[in-house]
């Protein structure tokens, strides 16, 4: 190994080692590190684990098999030592330490840094989603260390088989994934087997072991039965599968983004690699390629697992190949030329991994990839409820909560009450979140009076249909908002606590008011170009404030606030020089509504420069330069004051459709939608979700588009019927349709459609 560190190459693998330092130096933001602190004083507390739920009111008779409970008293006790600050640590410590368990694994004397660094790099940054503080980092580390065990085994007969039980007993207590343990020693069982043509009856019995040890934990052998009940994630029909990004297929990926990407050629070389050397690899090698691919295929939050698997059978793939091509190479071109080149292919790897580190450095390197992961220890109150649950505790408001699944974690952990749901799915269950489900589309009120809240609390940028429907409903006031989470009170709870102004957002931003002139000066700077943008990534910090301000404009639109709305979209473009396109669009909307037509035409031209042939932009320009304001269209209900007994058919029909749908029954979802269509003409909402079902399911696009088109004619102010259009026109390869769609769902308060636009609408 000192040859290895000695060589010129080793610079590299010192950059590679920099970069993983700091990716792994990060605040916490994952949604699931409160409900681990929180169950882990609970066991600290009752010298127990838990066996029903105790953390939600909701669930309090569901069983609770805690898989992890020693991560979490883990934490807990970290937590009371170190707080915050030390658990950031904690996680930096881990990650490292798994680093360089992985470079032991990948080792081989003779190895070329300049391969080893680019399977480390390329693995690690397929890894680097899933740093956080959550169990899955024990299962990188246990699956790393019992694969090291069975290589040193296979390839050397060092018998120390004996810490296969030992891995196996701190990695059942530790998370649900242990049983990959058996997975891992069952292939090299097999391996092992086919080499030698007998079984390995020693092997055998210390596997057999490994299995007794692994049911020595609170829960025995029920515990077996968990890592199944995940599996179902896995299923297309599974509603957490549909609605959890994390355990989206990868293959359904709406687009690809730069990790996106890289794990796109950190697998095809693998592939490639083991088909030009299969005839050395090991049977268990291509046992575990096939089968982990197969779980990062299914679920992306599994391509961390595939990549631990798959570093060390990349570079020593590639070491193999490098071995039988380099007396060819040298007699092609000469050993003087290949050296030279060599040298090159050194100094460009260590440009582009010094350009990623400044980007990661910045956070650019998050923002381009859509994560929320910030360079810094302590919590993240961007993605934390912290500051709302502070509100809560500081206020005494201990009356029941209903709250978005993201936020749970947190407030089991914060706040005194218990909560409605939390991201423990297993605990929770298909049935309460598809309540969760059905509320975003009107249904809120049903689960208010299923549950009688005093408070709702929700991140808006993602519930924002509850903004809707809370705005307009009786007996609620809004008491707080900040960049990511609103709460709202019954008007008869917290009597002291007065209804949140609005208009107060732009003073707490520092947006002053402006004059006319000064308005019209911002709405007339020229951008960036988008080339100066990603340069300025290497070297500067995003501006972290405009994702607050944009995600509270879009609040107050949908609070119908056009007025403070329209003042920080202005402050948005101010700070952005201009940059933030879709916010023209919004303003043109405002400006336009209210009567200020000059500030409307100018947003108009400002959308024209860069979008040139929207005819729906050239007619407002015109109508604006005309004098026009524009006609309001009157409101369409969800539900009318007085249902007849058609109206109520056709709601029923429309709820068993979206069942059907969760289910995989797409032609019966279909027919239940065109059933409620007919008996209910403007039912806007059921046309959009046969447009959906046409679209993503069917691959109608066609069809699905005029479906899309039928519910914006009905209700020209449905956000999701905008987003699902574009998205449907995407797919028609009509991206500048595209484009405006989704400009206007955002405008309208849609925040999903500002990742399409910024992916799609460069």
């Amino acid at each position: 190994m000192k040859e290895f560190f000695r060589s010129k190459g080793s610079a590299l693998f010192i950059l590679v080692i920099l970069l993983v330092g700091l990716v792994s130096f990060r605040y916490l933001s994952d949604p699931d590190i409160g409900t681990h602190l929180r169950a882990g004083k609970w066991i600290v507390e009752n010298h127990r684990v838990p066996d029903n739920d105790t953390f939600s009111y909701t669930c309090t008779n569901h069983a609770y098999l805690d898989s992890h409970w020693l991560f979490q008293v883990l934490a807990y006790m970290a937590y009371r030592l170190t707080g915050y600050n030390g658990l950031s640590i904690l996680v930096f410590l881990l990650s490292l330490l798994l680093f360089y368990l992985l470079f032991r694994r990948a080792y081989k004397p003779g190895n070329s840094p300049f391969i080893l660094s680019w399977a480390l790099l390329l693995g690690f940054l397929c890894i680097e989603t899933r740093i956080t503080l959550r169990p899955e980092m024990f299962t990188f580390l246990f699956m790393t260390l019992l694969l090291q065990v069975l290589d040193n085994y296979y390839h050397e007969k060092k018998e120390k088989l004996f810490l296969l039980p030992v891995i196996m007993l701190f990695w059942s207590n530790m998370h649900g994934l242990f049983i990959l343990g058996y997975l891992l020693s069952g292939s090299y069982f097999i391996s092992l087997y086919i080499r030698d043509r007998k079984p390995d009856l020693y092997f055998l019995k210390w596997a057999g072991f490994s299995f007794l040890a692994s049911l020595v934990n609170p829960y025995t052998y029920r515990l077996l039965a968990f890592p199944f009940l995940l599996n179902t994630r896995l299923n297309a029909d599974n509603i957490f599968h549909q609605h959890i990004r994390e355990f989206t297929s990868f293959h359904r990926l709406e687009h690809f983004l730069f990790k996106d990407y890289i794990f796109i050629a950190f697998f095809l070389l693998t592939f490639l690699l083991l088909i030009l050397t299969w005839k050395k690899r090991k049977v268990h090698e291509l046992i575990l390629t096939a089968v982990f691919f197969y779980l990062a295929w299914a679920s992306i939050r599994n391509i961390a697992l595939f990549a631990v698997i798959a570093i060390p059978i990349l570079s020593t793939s590639a070491m193999d190949l490098y071995a039988e091509m380099r007396p060819r190479m040298d007699g092609m071109f000469g050993a003087g030329k290949v050296k030279r080149i060599s040298t090159l292919a050194f100094v460009l790897s260590g440009i582009f991994v010094a350009g990623i580190s400044l980007r990661v450095f910045t956070n650019s390197y998050y923002t381009d990839n859509s994560s929320y992961n910030r360079t810094g220890t302590g919590v993240d109150d961007r993605h934390l409820p912290v500051k709302a649950a502070a509100f809560i505790n500081d206020g005494r408001l201990d009356g029941r909560i209903i709250n978005a699944l993201s936020l749970g974690g947190w407030l089991s952990w914060s706040i005194p009450q218990p909560v409605f749901i939390d991201g423990r799915l297993e605990v929770m269950g298909e049935a309460i979140y598809s309540e969760v489900s059905a509320s975003w589309s009107g249904g809120l009120g049903t689960l208010i009076r299923k549950y009688e809240p005093s408070m709702i609390i929700y991140n808006y940028d993602k519930y924002y249909p509850w903004t809707v429907q809370l705005s307009g409903m009786e007996g609620w006031r809004l008491i707080y908002v900040d960049g990511f989470t609103a709460i709202f009170a019954r008007s008869d709870y917290a009597s002291g606590i007065p209804a949140f102004d609005l208009s107060v957002l732009p003073r707490q931003y520092a947006v002053g008011s402006r004059s006319g002139e000064e308005i019209r000066a911002i709405l007339g700077m020229q951008p960036p170009t988008v080339f100066t943008g990603w340069l300025k990534g290497f070297y500067e910090k995003p501006d972290y404030e405009l994702s607050d301000l944009s995600n509270l404009a879009s609040f107050c639109l949908q609070m119908k606030d056009e007025r403070t709305a329209a003042l920080l979209f202005v402050e948005i473009l101010r700070r952005t020089k201009g940059g933030a396109s879709p916010v023209y669009y919004a303003l043109a909307d405002i400006y336009r509504a209210s009567g200020d037509l000059e500030k409307a035409a100018i947003c108009y031209r400002r959308i024209l420069e860069t979008d040139p042939a929207n005819q729906v932009v050239k007619a407002g320009l015109q109508a604006a330069e005309n004098g026009q304001a524009p006609a309001t269209a009157p409101p369409v209900p969800e539900k009318a004051a007085s249902p007849d007994k058609n109206e109520n058919e056709a709601v029923n029909l429309y709820n068993e459709a979206n069942v059907k749908y969760r289910q995989g029954d797409f032609n019966g979802a279909g027919e239940c939608y065109r059933q409620a269509i007919s008996l209910k003409p403007d039912y806007f909402k059921a046309y959009n979700n046969l447009g959906i079902l046409k679209a993503s399911e069917l691959k109608d696009f066609s069809g699905a588009l005029k479906d899309f088109d039928k519910a914006i004619g009905i209700n020209p102010g449905y956000a999701d019927a905008y987003l699902g259009r574009g998205t449907c026109l995407l797919n028609l390869h009509e991206t500048e349709k595209a484009c405006r769609d989704w400009a206007k769902a955002l405008s309208l308060g849609n925040r999903q459609a500002e990742n399409m636009i910024r992916n799609y609408c460069k």
